[in-house]
């Protein structure tokens, strides 16, 4: 479970795992490869197990099964950084330069919190280079698919076949086969990674991703037009090129420039009669802006009771407002019982600043802080319409007992935003004054009551401007709340104020479906309200990566199915496998430990007997006829599609997305996924779950 803000920084990435002895045991060869003789299942475990050991330094291991001579030549990750997560297509290629086929073995160690989400081999089709999708299964009949595919002595040299398994929760492993002799073999797996949000950016933290003698290269993008990217606090341009060969590396998405929040809600069945509630709200780097060609007008208590230390806090207050009102003009009232204009005019804001250095409070008796803020309504009821208006008072508010909050309430008719400061001394902080007696009148304005601590130290002046920039415009939303149903304000952890650039975040295992999240709070003295309704697609992203994080041991069987199909996702109960069309896996024998929920026997083994898993019907030939037949028959426009089918025994269960290639019309789209849940499957799909990616053209 997540709940609260989003950390300040990514959590330690969790040391390596060595796989146990029955993983290993699951990965070992058979003494047969597509008909090559080969090294036995002990010399497999051997390099198995040296493999495992190389991932102390929590690196990555590619090795072929029985030869040195397979090594890997390229790595490469094509990584897209978007609000909330970042998704990683990596390829890399192997080759081999021993003399007879060859299966690659890739021990995969994922950066932390990364889940596999789709898997693809590179090979031929009508001899022209042709990427192999993969399906993701349950994790059993992935591995009997694999094996049947890769160890058949009937399958043509040229067919693919590579499968993506689940280890644990930070290593997968990757089998491809076959990989020719003196050729290079491509394969192809999606990561997606959730970010952290933090001073207005979302970062992705990486380690030195690769093998000890071959680090990735990464070429990095946006997801969004607009959003800006950085690496280690640096910007960098979409396309950029790296290297993860240094412990970390941090990645930053800025959004393009908005003053609304953003953020993403979803809860997810889990079939049990339980939710997976996701959420995140992220407060734009900047919440508002200073107003454009204000009139302004700063009232400054010169009565006998604000003491000395004060006014100069006072002066030092204003000066800091003033800061950063660069092309406002300004007016500066001293008061007592009198009112006594400074300029007698507006003046701009770098001369109302110059004077206010050399300005020494003439401390007399009287209080009259209803008539200067008469006066200075007055000042500001004359100025154009349409700028906005500002009125600052430096007070303490100890005045005659005549003066009521709805006297002085009554003083202000111009629409100008009032703040009232009661100065103090020292470190440089703002706190509102929610209690006290004039504050009703002054948020009628819009503005706030504040206890201002102020400095006029030279070494103070940063700070200073810093913290009195809250009174030119609003930093953080206060008096927050975030209303789910069947949540306790106090169980969510969420404070009392949202700073802009930072950001909440809540991942939870709930008894009920929730169906928005609210949030509520205020800008100064300006209420705001957020709802955030049921997104699908932020749903499924979530149903994969909450198999990265710690509430995978809170999950039962049953639930970890329903959510890596809804999030496409490897898991304790799903591979992913990925062949050439057409092949036909046989019967195997699924022997040795295997390890986890299903995730059995993933190595090339022999074909010594049936286990009834074996099935001749060709799911993704069948589910591309029907699919091209019907897409060519759909409103003209994109000329290729990619559609993702999920299948429960003869059933389509969901149709989560549809690409389109050449033209991006809702009527294409639309008349496609129709006719994908229109298809009426035969008896040969009996898999209790399966995905597919099926391409068509036209």
């Amino acid at each position: 479970m997540f709940t609260g803000r989003t950390p300040s920084r990514p959590r330690p990435r969790r040391p390596a795992v060595r796989p146990a002895a029955a993983a290993v045991a699951a990965l070992a060869p058979s003494p047969r490869l597509g008909g090559a003789v080969l090294a036995g299942s002990v010399a497999g475990a051997a390099l198995l197990l040296g493999a495992a050991g190389a991932r102390a330094d929590g690196l990555d291991a590619v090795e072929g099964t029985h030869t040195t001579a397979l090594v890997e030549k390229g790595h490469h990750i094509a990584l897209r950084l978007d609000r909330g997560h970042a998704e990683l297509v990596v390829q890399r290629t192997v080759h081999n330069g021993g003399a007879r086929r060859e299966q690659a073995v890739f021990l995969l160690n994922l950066p932390q919190g990364a889940v596999a989400t789709g898997l693809a081999s590179l090979g031929l089709k009508s001899g022209q280079p042709f990427w192999f999708r993969g399906d993701l299964m349950e994790a059993e009949a992935a591995a009997a698919r694999y094996h049947g595919l890769a160890g058949s002595t009937g399958v043509q040299p040229s067919s693919d076949s590579a499968l993506l398994s689940w280890r644990s929760q930070s290593f997968l492993a990757l089998q491809v086969f076959p990989c020719a002799p003196g050729q290079p073999k491509t394969v192809e797996y999606t990561l997606r990674m959730p970010t952290t949000y933090r001073e207005g950016r979302h970062h992705l933290s990486l380690p030195r991703v690769g093998t000890k003698t071959l680090a990735a290269t990464v070429i990095v993008s946006a997801a969004r037009p607009g959003d800006r990217l950085f690496l280690d606090g640096k910007p960098i341009s979409p396309g950029a090129t790296f290297q993860l060969a240094q412990d970390e590396t941090d990645l930053a998405l800025a959004p393009r420039p908005s003053l609304a929040l953003d953020g993403a809600f979803s809860s997810s069945p889990l079939g049990s009669g339980r939710e997976l509630v996701a959420l995140r709200i992220n407060a734009p780097a900047r919440l508002s802006e200073p107003p454009r060609n204000a009139r302004v007008v700063v009232l400054l208590d010169a009565s006998r009771s604000l003491r000395e230390s004060e006014g100069a806090a006072a002066l030092a207050a204003a000066r800091a407002y003033l800061a950063h009102l660069d092309g406002s003009l300004v007016e500066v009232l001293t008061f007592d019982r009198e009112v006594h204009p400074r300029h007698g005019r507006f003046v701009p804001a770098a001369r109302a600043l110059a004077d206010l250095d050399k300005l020494v409070l003439h401390r007399r008796n009287g209080s009259r802080i209803d008539d200067a803020l008469a006066r200075a309504d007055a000042l500001l009821a004359a100025t154009p319409t349409g700028l906005p208006r500002r009125i600052l008072a430096l007070t303490d508010l100890h005045t005659r007992s005549a003066l009521t909050p709805e006297r002085l309430g009554a003083a202000l008719k111009s629409g100008a935003l009032v703040h009232i400061g009661v100065p103090a001394t020292g470190s440089p902080s703002l706190a509102r004054d929610e209690g006290n007696p004039f504050a009703a009148p002054v948020r009628a304005t819009g503005g706030l009551v504040w206890t201002a601590r102020a400095s006029d130290r030279p070494g103070d002046a940063g700070e200073m401007r810093r913290v009195y920039e809250e009174w030119v415009r609003p930093l953080r939303i206060e008096h927050l709340g975030v209303q789910l149903r069947g949540f306790d304000r106090s169980e969510l952890g969420f404070g009392e104020q949202l700073p802009e650039g930072e950001g909440l975040k809540l991942l939870r295992l709930h008894s009920d479906h929730v169906a928005q999240a609210v949030l509520t709070g205020e800008l100064w003295a300006r209420p705001v309200r957020r709802v955030f309704t049921q997104d699908q697609a932020h749903g499924r992203l979530w149903s994969a990566l909450v198999l990265g994080t710690e509430l995978l041991d809170s999950l039962t069987e049953p639930e970890m199915t329903v959510l890596a199909f809804r999030g496409g996702a490897v898991s304790p109960v799903t591979s992913y496998v990925a062949s050439a069309p057409g092949v036909r896996p046989v019967n195997v024998e699924l022997g040795g430990g295997g390890m986890g929920y299903g995730s059995s026997n993933c190595g090339i083994i022999d074909r010594a007997g049936t286990t009834g898993s074996g099935n001749p019907f060709d799911h993704r030939a069948f589910l591309r006829r029907a699919l091209e037949k019907a897409f060519g028959e759909c409103p003209g426009g994109a000329e290729r599609a990619r559609v993702s089918v999920e299948t429960t025994i003869d059933e389509v269960v969901d149709v989560p997305e549809i690409k389109l290639v050449g033209s991006e019309e809702a009527a294409v789209r639309e008349c496609l996924g129709e006719a994908a849940w229109g298809l009426a499957l035969p008896r040969g799909f009996r898999e209790r779950f399966a995905r597919y990616e099926i391409e068509v053209s036209r």
